[in-house]
């Protein structure tokens, strides 16, 4: 017997629904009034709004009848799912739309594309408000993961859309290999779907869990050989053309690149904080032992790069080791604050690195110095996961000071004033005609740095209690000194290193003059990071 639940319509998710159905019936109403295009995105469009139209209009209707309670599958699993697949594909048919089929004078297109927008909200607020929160016993598709999975399926089926739009991937072994990469890993993540919806998960014969691991993993390392592959097949010897449209090519492939990265990075988030510390130790040995085996440099920028990758390395070895024999427990200093805080670090060095090193070393000819370019920023995402899934912490759950936004602003500014001193050439200040002013802007950097440095420590090791004052205090003092002696070096540094001073005709790639520009745009960045963190420490 069919029983009608009115309070399914009057509920926040059941008026979100109600008012997307609307929308999209609006959107594509003014789309196919407008009349009809054969190109498969105007297809694709229409297709999206449609499809989310009707689903939406059926979760309503077996809701308010009942029926959903009597259905064969995980009913909020299948809802949040949807609700997840309908704002990406939303989301796309609203750039799709507005990028190739409206101009100035099309009201009909413009009226779709702001319809379209507002039903991306509306999803988008659905897929807030029926995710999992923490603590809340939930099935796998409303958690962060399993959105994740509907995220990577979602944007394999962008890949596909692309590929086979420009079709030439038999041509190459290694565009086949990528073409197999995508679409394993989709068949993956559909399958967990699938699964998942159709509670079928029990049927495994090994923890859901382990399984999940091993496909994240296996994702993660055939996605990072298919970022490095696909870019180098497909824009080797193949420059954007000049008369290349919307539609051409050379765009196409340009889309698939991106979308391996994203996914790529989807993929690294996806997988537990174990994994991605052993798979960092990886990408940064391959980093540093690609750039080992070119070329050395003695550029100062060179061994920057190299040390930024060993360094990242060998601590993340180190992590791994402590933590495998439970040592890390026997540290006289909070572990989890100090591995936190060496997250942020290492996305903060790798990010420098991944763009320093194709900048000053890379050209279209120097593979080793591409891959480990590439590498760099697979480094980099990888770190960032870490910090993200660090920080995803439960409400209320406590943490040290290096996890929190005073912490990571120390952090910054003791990184910036390492660039610094890193750009800094004798020449820039010594026998200089302003070398008093240019000599206080050196002491400046060295004191602050020392002020940041000290902070970090003495939080890290937990004798904060021992000192004669208030931490906290000392701490706002230090802050407002360094952001005043910075505002006076932002004022110094350039008027003095640059008086009379025009880029030589003869500087290349990379000259002392560009150091001193460098040198300026740190010391502002960090200017404005010691104001923010007198500010948060005052008013905290």
């Amino acid at each position: 017997m069919v029983t009608l639940d009115f309070k399914t319509l009057t509920v926040p998710v059941g008026i979100l629904r109600i008012l997307a159905v609307v929308f999209t019936c609006v959107t594509f109403s003014l789309v196919a009034s407008s009349g009809h295009e054969s190109s498969s995105f105007w297809s694709w469009c229409m297709f999206s709004w449609c499809f989310c139209f009707s689903v939406t209009l059926i979760i309503l209707v077996l809701e308010f009848t009942s029926l959903s309670s009597k259905l064969p599958i995980s009913w909020d699993d299948f809802t949040t799912a949807f609700a997840m697949l309908a704002t990406l594909m939303v989301l796309t048919a609203s750039l799709l739309y507005s990028i190739f089929y409206t101009c100035s004078d099309c009201g009909k297109a413009i009226a779709a594309c702001v319809f379209s927008f507002l039903t991306f909200i509306l999803y988008t607020v659905e897929v807030g408000l029926t995710r999992a929160k923490p603590g809340e016993i939930s099935g796998f598709l409303s958690t962060v993961p399993g959105l994740l999975k509907v995220l990577e399926a979602f944007v394999a089926c962008i890949i596909f859309i692309c590929v086979g739009m420009v079709g030439l991937y038999g041509e190459s072994p290694g565009l086949q290999w990528c073409i197999a990469v995508y679409s394993i890993c989709f068949i993956f993540s559909l399958l967990i779907i699938i699964l998942t919806i159709g509670r079928l998960l029990s049927l495994f014969p090994a923890p859901f869990s382990k399984v999940l691991m091993v496909c994240n993993v296996l994702s993660v390392l055939m996605y990072i050989t298919a970022a490095v592959i696909w870019p180098f097949y497909t824009f080797r010897n193949y420059p954007r053309p000049s008369s290349c449209s919307f539609y051409c090519a050379w765009n196409y492939y340009f889309v698939i690149t991106f979308m391996t990265y994203f996914n790529l990075i989807a993929y690294i988030v996806d997988t537990p904080v174990g994994i991605l510390r052993i798979l960092a130790v990886v990408v940064t040995c391959m980093s540093f032992s690609l750039v080992a085996s070119a070329t050395p440099d003695s550029l100062s920028y060179w061994g920057w790069c190299i040390f930024t990758w060993v360094f990242c390395c060998f601590f993340t070895l180190l992590i791994l080791i402590l933590e495998f024999t439970t040592i890390s427990t026997k540290v006289p200093f909070a572990w989890e604050d100090f591995t936190a805080a060496f997250a942020i670090l290492s996305s903060v060095m790798c990010l420098c690195a991944a763009i320093m090193y194709p900048t000053f070393f890379a050209c279209n000819t120097c593979h080793r110095q591409i891959g480990a370019s590439v590498v760099s920023w697979v480094c980099f995402a990888v770190y960032v996961a870490e910090v993200v899934l660090t920080r995803l912490r439960p409400s209320g759950q406590d943490s040290g000071f290096l996890s929190t936004p005073p912490g990571i602003m120390k952090m910054l500014e003791s990184f910036f004033a390492c660039l610094i001193f890193l750009s800094l050439e004798r020449g820039h200040y010594s026998g200089h005609q302003f070398a008093s002013g240019l000599n206080w802007c050196i002491a400046v950097y060295s004191l602050c740095f020392i002020f940041a440095i000290a902070i970090i420590l003495l939080t890290l090791v937990n004798i904060t209690a021992y000192f004669p004052f208030p931490f906290d205090k000392v701490v706002i003092v230090c802050n407002v000194l360094a952001a005043v002696m910075y505002l006076t070096v932002m004022v110094m540094w350039p008027l003095y290193s640059f008086h009379n001073n025009k880029r030589p005709a003869t500087c290349g790639r990379l000259c002392s003059w560009d150091k001193l520009v460098l040198i300026t745009v740190m010391t502002v960045f960090n200017c404005i990071v010691y104001i923010l963190d007198s500010i948060y420490s005052i008013l905290l």
